[in-house]
């Protein structure tokens, strides 16, 4: 494991960064400390769900703005009506309509566990590392979010997985920080699940093409 301060880390200001994500919010608790360590580099986070919802999407766009993204934002069903696998070319199929050829330096996403199991966020990884591995989507480097529950219960908080290839230290300002947007901007309580769920570290593995 690699734990490394970002401001050291080699991603050369002005290169650009593609996040995609199921849900508005996810930017933020797996890597909103990332993202505000780096306003030097060109952001666009792509939230593949609740582009209908007139509470969620509207939240999402001032988060990205305080970020500094670009925001897009698409209506991928969000209610479990859908399984993991019928999933998967949906979210491909929303990739290349938005993103397209669009060739980025570097791309999140998210865990092949989906963190805490969420079907939508494992499509997601899916969907991208499958069109990375085909090079319908391009980048230098790909990235996926790595945690784990930390117990067996439902809302259980999460940690960094074991060996993930770097860590995101944050400092209680950057941390702050990040909370005060999922309860200032996303508008969710304090002590609630969703603010809980933020991480500190924050932890990634590197992707290579071809990996599951």
């Amino acid at each position: 494991m690699l734990s490394i301060d970002m401001n050291n880390f080699k991603l050369c200001a002005g290169e650009t960064a593609l996040v995609i994500v199921a849900h508005p919010d996810d930017e933020t608790i797996w890597m909103g400390g990332f993202i505000l360590k780096r306003p030097d580099l060109k952001w666009t986070i792509f939230s593949l769900c609740r582009a209908s919802d007139r509470d969620r999407a509207p939240k999402f766009r001032r988060a990205c703005e305080y970020y500094g993204a670009r925001a897009l934002i698409a209506d991928l069903e969000d209610e479990g009506g859908l399984t993991i696998e019928k999933t998967v070319p949906i979210i491909k199929n929303l990739i290349r309509q938005r993103i397209g050829a669009k060739k980025f330096d570097n791309i999140f996403t998210h865990g092949l566990s989906g963190e805490y199991g969420h079907p939508r966020h494992r499509g997601v990884h899916l969907a991208v590392t499958g069109m990375a591995k085909t090079g319908e989507l391009k980048a230098k480097k790909f990235f996926c979010f790595a945690y784990e529950k930390m117990s067996r219960q439902e809302f259980s908080p999460l940690r960094p997985a074991k060996n993930p290839d770097f860590l995101v230290r944050l400092n209680n300002t950057e941390f702050a920080r990040k909370k005060r947007i999922m309860t200032d901007i996303y508008g969710f309580a304090p002590n609630g699940v969703d603010a809980n769920y933020c991480t500190n570290p924050e932890a990634f593995l590197v992707h290579k093409p071809g990996e599951k």
